[in-house]
């Protein structure tokens, strides 16, 4: 432990500032592939741009710290000569070399939706190799409503010459944003502008992470979504998440076909009170015998894509066609993805995985609540689905990020490790004074 603490560079304990979260930042999260993903970016003609690292832990100072209500406020709060600690962990040790909030706009905009869900796919390849940290074979989907940076219609965008008799529906100041509804919740408008954001989330040491997201027009089926979320999981091979348990409104059939036999996922979903049925089986979903007898399920062979099921032994002694009957019967999937996929209705894996869903709202919950109470922000606060997508791609890899460093504490370092750090601090700063006195 003490040969770690020494490797870090010696202003991080100093009286200017301290913070042991920055600290295990450092020892413990490898952001070194940074430069090579976003380096190539930058021109290097003329004025030497700032570390790609730098502009990336700026953000994580946004995301993680309930006192930055604002990227011009992050600007300042590095420019103060009290906050050394945060200018040694972004890389910047002058004040006057802080970068501005102008220059971290130019770097979301150069990195992008998409370069930003390659760096958090690294992250989450990091995240995997840690043992006891994702518990990864089960996830879920579940989405919820982002209002966006608008005040109201603002102008028409359509190419009519008068544009004041035309009758073109004007539109709001983030163009890409739509009127939606939303599920009808307590003290919550029923409708709202802006985006619905579909989440992939897996449960964690620390509880319920969104790992990945797909954001889209708030008025945007669910039922769009779900396949290129599969698709998307499926790009980070190190993931191996077989089961996806969604709301009925996120299923397709033929999607949820695809998605078994071209990505090996099964997608788990729940009974609508107004679906058909097959004609084997009771109202609850349960395929029963020609003698009205519930089957149980006995397991799914993949390769055949046959969901089994054998007959109730109690039963089965008094049944006429005992002697006739194999007791075993086999439902392709293909025929009732819903009904007879690998976890079929009702049994009791069935239900863990929807109670499992329900648990992930936690994590939409502490999301709403650092849009609204930390970060202070209703509304999202950036505009055009480009950067708000990126802006949610990154919300998604800190928690991660902070999750992950939580489990490390947990489970690899010592029990004192805060205090021992704290101790090296407070013995610096005696000598300092020391020093000074003298």
């Amino acid at each position: 432990m003490e040969l770690q603490l020494d490797l870090l560079p010696q202003s991080y304990y100093n009286t200017l500032g301290f913070d042991p979260e920055l600290i295990d930042y450092v020892a413990h999260i490898d952001d070194s592939f940074l430069d090579q993903v976003i380096g190539p970016l930058y021109s290097w003609h003329g004025r030497r741009p700032a570390s790609s690292r730098t502009y990336f832990r700026m953000h994580y100072l946004y995301f993680t710290r309930p006192e930055i209500t604002s990227f011009r406020q992050l600007c300042k709060q590095l420019r103060d000569p009290k906050n050394q600690a945060w200018r040694n962990f972004i890389g910047v040790h002058n004040s006057n070399q802080v970068p501005s909030h102008q220059s971290l706009s130019d770097f979301r905009n150069k990195v992008g939706p998409e370069r930003f869900e390659q760096i958090r796919d690294e992250f989450i390849r990091q995240s995997v190799q840690i043992e006891g940290f994702l518990q990864n074979t089960l996830a879920a989907i579940d989405s919820r409503p982002i209002y966006a940076n608008v005040n109201g219609y603002k102008k028409k965008r359509c190419d009519c010459e008068d544009k004041s008799a035309c009758s073109c529906e004007k539109t709001f100041s983030d163009p890409d944003a739509t009127h939606a509804v939303q599920r009808n919740k307590v003290n919550q408008n029923r409708f709202f502008v802006g985006y619905r954001k579909h989440s992939v989330a897996v449960s964690t040491s620390q509880g319920p992470i969104a790992l990945m997201s797909i954001l889209e027009p708030g008025n945007v089926a669910d039922i769009r979504v779900m396949l290129p979320l599969v698709k998307r999981i499926r790009q980070v091979e190190e993931l191996g998440t077989q089961y996806l348990v969604a709301d009925m409104g996120y299923i397709d059939v033929n999607d949820q076909k695809e998605a078994f036999h071209e990505h090996n996922m099964a997608v788990v979903t729940g009974f609508r009170s107004d679906m058909v049925l097959p004609e084997e089986c009771d109202a609850d979903g349960h395929p029963e015998c020609v003698q009205g007898h519930r089957l149980i399920w006995d397991g799914f062979d993949w390769n055949t894509a046959t969901s089994w099921f054998r007959g109730d032994p109690n039963k089965c002694r008094s049944c006429p066609l005992l002697e006739t009957c194999d007791k075993q019967f086999g439902f392709t999937f293909d025929d009732k993805p819903i009904v007879y996929g690998p976890v079929p209705q009702g049994t009791d894996l069935h239900e863990r995985m929807l109670r499992f869903r329900k648990q992930i709202e936690l994590s939409f919950a502490q999301e709403s609540n650092q849009l609204t109470t930390v970060m202070k922000h209703k509304k999202v606060p950036v505009r055009t689905k480009k950067r708000v997508q990126s802006f949610f791609a990154m919300q998604d890899m800190f928690h991660l990020m902070e999750a992950r460093i939580v489990h490390i504490r947990q489970t690899q370092l010592p029990k004192d490790h805060v205090e021992r750090i704290t101790q090296m601090y407070t013995e610096q700063t005696q000598q300092l004074l020391l020093d000074i006195a003298a």
